[in-house]
């Protein structure tokens, strides 16, 4: 869990969790030109994620999952449950926001001391892997929001952006990872304070929040 600098108006952080899959060796062409390995099947990404499990609500919920085929809803709630109560207990003070695919938002306190970043990063990825949240949230947004299975969280985003017709045809990864690291309030690429532009971003992982101290600025 870590907190990038992502430019000046608004402040970017990654989602729970990073696919425990490793990628086959297939590659394609993708519609903007990139091109993009391929995931494990789930399955064995929940098999993989299953050997690393840390209690015996994360094992149950993966061999559930490997029985099925899929994460079970219910799981990934509980999951978030177990993380949220951590959360409270250490004094994050943290908001949620449930998005449209199911998937909590974890919404930052506002004015975080740039000094406690570290330290704040640290008590989430605490809390997420004792929760079982890491594993089983990277599985379940990988379940409901990348079903090609692509390796590459940023090309997701790109390939949602360009379905939703917020970027052109032609948008690229490395456009979206230049715009990223940029100023962001200047919206040159496209508002990633939308909602269609918020379900794509967290499509890969990417949560995107205003920072208050520097909101309206242009």
């Amino acid at each position: 869990m870590r907190l990038p600098k992502v430019g000046l108006a608004l402040v970017a952080v990654l989602l729970f969790g990073v696919a425990a899959c490793g990628t086959d060796s297939l590659t394609e062409a993708g519609p903007q030109g990139s091109s993009g390995e391929r995931m494990k099947p789930l399955v064995d990404q929940f098999k993989q994620a299953r050997a690393g499990a840390r209690s015996d609500f994360e094992r149950a919920a993966l061999d559930r999952a490997i029985s099925t085929g899929r994460i079970d809803p219910a799981d990934y709630e509980e999951a978030f449950s177990r993380y949220r109560r951590c959360a409270q207990d250490a004094g994050l003070g943290e908001t949620y926001t449930k998005l449209p695919n199911g998937i909590y938002r974890v919404n930052p306190p506002q004015n975080l001391d740039p000094s406690a970043v570290d330290s704040y990063a640290n008590s989430m990825r605490d809390c997420a892997f004792n929760a079982g949240l890491a594993s089983l949230e990277a599985l379940f947004r990988t379940q409901v929001d990348n079903p090609e299975l692509l390796a590459d969280p940023k090309l997701v985003v790109v390939r949602c952006l360009v379905k939703a017709g917020l970027v052109p045809a032609d948008y690229t990864v490395e456009k979206l990872s230049a715009f990223l690291k940029s100023d962001m309030s200047a919206k040159t690429d496209f508002d990633p304070m939308t909602p269609e532009a918020q379900n794509c971003l967290t499509a890969g992982g990417i949560a995107v929040k205003v920072d208050p101290q520097q909101k309206g600025g242009g």
